[in-house]
């Protein structure tokens, strides 16, 4: 008897939807806000800013804190940023429940896997490395990989063809606004992680499947 799969391919975002990496993102804004004598920021309040790529968390930091200096003067502070979110990308990340384990189902069925994240790729792969799931994903594609970052379609599509992944029976799994309206763009359909950083309500929200915990996707994909 075959095994009936509605989708072949699975695209995942990563922070908020694959890991809980709020916590360093936190540590590390924290600690590059003290370095420039400002306010540091609560958990929640830097939950609220991830989403939309590691320049727009800093520039939302900088206007929450006091506003955003001049233009040479935040290149520097973002480059600052940048080594030290890099130096503890997994200090206080982990997996979600259960995600080890749906991965692992997922690649043992044949189902094809890919990550497509705003988060640059090198540091992607460090932190999946690091967290033992990097060999499921023989494709990434970070926010960094091409010119433009989710929402905009293209780096989807980019790891969807890298993939050589049948648009017709490929779903995207994400967490956020921009991962919604990414899959919009894109003309795919997406599975919800509804325990993941959005924190507002999203217009005209109405996804295919919502996952209370993203290991969920395993009932939309092998039956």
């Amino acid at each position: 008897m075959t095994q009936h799969m509605p989708f072949t391919s699975v695209i995942f975002d990563l922070d908020g939807t694959l890991i809980h990496s709020a916590p360093d993102i936190h540590a590390a804004t924290a600690q590059i806000l003290s370095e420039i004598d400002r306010p540091t920021l609560d958990l929640d309040t830097i939950i609220s800013m991830i989403g939309r790529g590691i320049e727009v968390l800093l520039a939302r930091a900088l206007t929450a804190t006091g506003g955003r200096p001049a233009p040479d003067e935040e290149a520097k502070i973002l480059s600052r940023f940048r080594v030290i979110y890099n130096s503890r990308l997994t200090v206080l990340t982990r997996a979600y429940d259960g995600v080890p384990e749906m991965l692992a189902q997922l690649s043992s069925a044949g189902v094809q896997l890919g990550l497509c994240t705003n988060k640059p790729e090198a540091p992607a792969r460090e932190a999946m490395q690091a967290l033992d799931l990097l060999r499921y994903f023989p494709v990434v594609v970070g926010g960094d990989t091409l010119s433009v970052k989710k929402p905009d379609a293209a780096p989807l599509l980019h790891c969807m063809t890298l993939m050589s992944a049948d648009p017709a029976r490929t779903l995207y799994v994400g967490d956020s606004e921009t991962d919604y309206r990414t899959a919009r763009n894109a003309g795919l359909p997406i599975a919800y992680f509804t325990g993941g950083y959005q924190v507002t309500p999203i217009a005209g929200y109405a996804p295919e499947f919502e996952l209370a915990c993203t290991a969920d996707v395993t009932r939309h994909t092998l039956f």
